[in-house]
């Protein structure tokens, strides 16, 4: 797999790459004319469901309860994105289930 090396510019990779994929949602939602406030609510439900992402996992390592920290990957960044909170609460309560 390639290698991409950015330049310095004093910006961590991580708010980039958060950039440029809000560019590309907002470029989607602009070609298949999908409302701008349709664009903001996934926006808002992804922002909030990625803090209470942190949060939960925080807390739960601070309690030294590692069985239910929840990963952050592809999937529940999807989940979290579109359902927002309820989607938090949905991965908690499959976490609990599954373990």
């Amino acid at each position: 797999m390639p290698q991409f090396n950015l330049p310095d510019i004093g910006i961590p990779k991580g708010a980039l790459i958060i950039i440029a994929i809000i560019a590309v949602v907002y470029i989607i939602f602009k070609v298949f004319d999908i409302s701008i406030k349709l664009f903001i609510k996934f926006l808002i439900n992804a922002l909030i469901g990625a803090a209470l992402l942190f949060i939960c996992n925080y807390v739960f390592t601070q309690l030294h309860l590692d069985n239910f920290t929840i990963p952050i990957n592809w999937i529940t960044a999807i989940v979290t994105g579109v359902l927002g909170v309820p989607g938090v609460l949905l991965i908690l309560i499959y976490r609990l289930i599954v373990r």
